[in-house]
């Protein structure tokens, strides 16, 4: 199990940031199509993101609820399709200098077993998804601070 952290520091109190992290309406955009959510977010609460491709195929992706403090913590588990690995996404949020440190740990196999694997392909992977969750931080920042 590999753990990637990164955290970005957002001028808003933890209430706003927290309100921002569990809006599903909000997750929309050209490649999210629909969240749907099978009743409020609280633990156990299942989620259903349509996400599409590039070359227009829509993947649905199921997610539960596996953390869950109200302006302090938020955590989803992916359930992914064999032979990848389910991934838990955690935001942490940390109240700072009059906003909120948000720090997001994510949890996963990089090459679970049954996936094609060569040197270094695991630090590839890692790499891009640092520098994927650093521009996902730097976009909800953008969107919190205005």
């Amino acid at each position: 199990m590999t753990l990637i952290e990164n955290s970005i520091f957002i001028k808003a109190s933890p209430e706003k940031v927290f309100a921002h992290i569990t809006n599903i309406e909000g997750q929309k955009n050209q490649y999210v199509t629909s969240v749907e959510a099978d009743g409020p977010l609280k633990l156990g609460t299942r989620i259903k993101t349509s996400v599409k491709a590039a070359n227009g195929t829509v993947n649905v992706i199921t997610s539960e609820v596996v953390g869950f403090e109200k302006n302090k913590l938020y955590s989803v588990k992916t359930i992914a399709t064999p032979p990848a690995s389910d991934m838990v996404s955690t935001n942490i949020l940390e109240a700072e200098n009059g906003g909120t440190k948000l720090i997001l740990q994510t949890e996963t196999v990089l090459t679970p077993p049954g996936m094609p694997s060569m040197p270094g392909m695991e630090d590839m992977m890692k790499k891009q998804m640092i520098a994927g969750f650093d521009a996902t931080l730097a976009q909800m920042k953008k969107a919190i601070e205005g």
